[in-house]
């Protein structure tokens, strides 16, 4: 029984953390997969990570400071907010290279934020944690920091359904800092499009089915990565891509 209840307190934020990436990261995603815009996500991720890399290789970081934590995020947050801005231009002069010219911008943020660490001693360790994430160190209180956030977010994408247009591009830049800072840029990716692509040829309750599925697989790569030892992230990622798929397969046939 103490076995059970010393489980439930490491993996209860990280599930949690998972459920607040779900509930804002489904609806995106599915407007993402609507746009035909697959690379945007990866590349306002990989720029916030820029951000928040720059910020840890040229000031004096230090990971117990609140400074440090929020400047970290701050500078994420400015470089997603900037990405966001740009491809929102783009969308409007590029036309039919959109997602080509993303794909570059996404590469190039990759390509700079290597660079960044190049001469760092922990270079590899850092990036290994921008990409993975660490979900399983999940906080409490950074929970209670980002749910606010989240929440504001959730609401303003259902409330304002006519508005969508205009305000998809500072939500989505506005939420992708703060989830990376949790989960790592391959979630991120992995929870907008898996759970996407999973409802796409569903006609009704679109959110809610794709909802489940997100948050099924966090629960199942959570419950993985404890039973095999595996790192989280890409335990959660390997549950989303089998349970997504299954999903579209059974869709498909209906």
């Amino acid at each position: 029984m103490e076995n059970l209840s010393n489980i439930i307190n490491l993996l209860a934020p990280a599930f949690v953390a998972g459920a607040m990436i779900s509930f804002v990261h489904v609806p995106l995603g599915q407007e993402v997969l609507k746009r035909g815009i697959i690379f945007l996500d990866l590349a306002v991720a990989q720029f916030a990570a820029l951000g928040m890399m720059m910020f840890q290789a040229f000031t004096a970081y230090d990971e117990y400071s609140l400074f440090s934590a929020y400047g970290r995020l701050g500078a994420g947050l400015v470089a997603a907010l900037i990405c966001a801005a740009v491809f929102h231009l783009i969308e409007k002069k590029s036309g039919k290279y959109q997602e080509t010219l993303i794909g570059c911008g996404f590469v190039l943020a990759a390509s700079l934020g290597l660079l960044t660490v190049a001469n760092s001693p922990n270079g590899g360790e850092e990036i290994k944690h921008i990409l993975e994430g660490q979900i399983l160190w999940s906080s409490w209180a950074h929970i209670l920091f980002v749910a606010p956030i989240f929440i504001i977010v959730f609401g303003i994408w259902n409330l304002w359904k006519s508005k969508r247009q205009f305000l998809f591009y500072p939500l989505f830049a506005l939420t992708i800092p703060f989830s990376v800072s949790m989960v790592g840029v391959y979630l991120v990716f992995a929870s907008l499009i898996f759970p996407a692509l999973a409802v796409v040829r569903a006609e009704n309750f679109k959110i809610i089915k794709g909802l489940i599925i997100s948050m099924t697989a966090y629960i199942a790569g959570l419950a993985l990565s404890y039973l095999f030892d595996w790192p989280a992230g890409p335990a959660i990622i390997l549950a989303l891509a089998v349970i997504s798929f299954a999903s579209y397969l059974a869709q498909k046939n209906v």
